[in-house]
């Protein structure tokens, strides 16, 4: 038996596909921001589609990074795409399949595709109908905004609640000088009745 990261394997050939399927983990994890989950998404798709990885190592890696992508809120779970698994035989070389092996997986793939761009397709339309009610909105907010500016520059004269204890004093003011003017006027009219009367 053969080990590899805790897998032990029946012979060398398989030994060898599992080391090598570890040197594309670590090269992966070495140029590849993991904390970016769309980039994450991406490469998963993409190791997934091409079928890169036949060994447990390899399946590990890439059921990693599905719990990973699942534990995301806003990637669907549609947009994930299942883990294919073969046999044990499909871990021989891609020379030593037969041709129908070759047929099926390559059925498989433009399925897995074709799945793929109907999901891009579809997240597409939905970031497209999102941008048009944000849109929208904006321009609904926008005209709010501008009708209120136009408003307060319509309104002057009246009173407003930017305006309002100013006009209110104003008023007052006017009020009282109006009633001081009219006081003074009776006093007059009083003082010419009492100088009438005294006459």
């Amino acid at each position: 038996m053969y080990q590899v990261e805790g897998y032990a394997f029946e012979t060398k050939e398989q030994e060898h596909t599992a080391k090598h399927e570890v040197e594309i983990i670590g090269y992966i994890r070495k140029n590849t921001r993991m904390d970016d989950p769309d980039i994450v998404l991406a490469l998963y798709n993409k190791l997934v589609l091409k079928e890169i990885f036949v060994t447990p190592v390899g399946y590990d890696f890439l059921h990693r990074l599905q719990e990973y992508l699942y534990t995301i809120p806003y990637i669907r779970r549609e947009d994930i795409l299942p883990i294919t698994v073969y046999e044990p035989e499909g871990m021989v070389s891609k020379e030593k399949r037969s041709k129908e092996e070759i047929k099926q997986k390559k059925k498989r793939q433009k399925n897995k595709e074709h799945v793929v761009s109907k999901n891009r397709r579809k997240k597409n339309r939905d970031y497209q109908k999102l941008f048009h009610i944000s849109t929208f909105f904006a321009v609904v907010f926008a005209l709010g905004i501008i009708g209120m500016l136009v408003i307060t520059w319509l309104s002057k004269d009246n009173v407003t609640i930017l305006n309002y204890e100013n006009k209110v004093i104003d008023k007052y003011e006017i009020w009282e000088k109006q009633l001081d003017e009219r006081e003074s006027q009776l006093e007059e009219r009083e003082l010419r009745l009492t100088e009438q009367e005294a006459e």
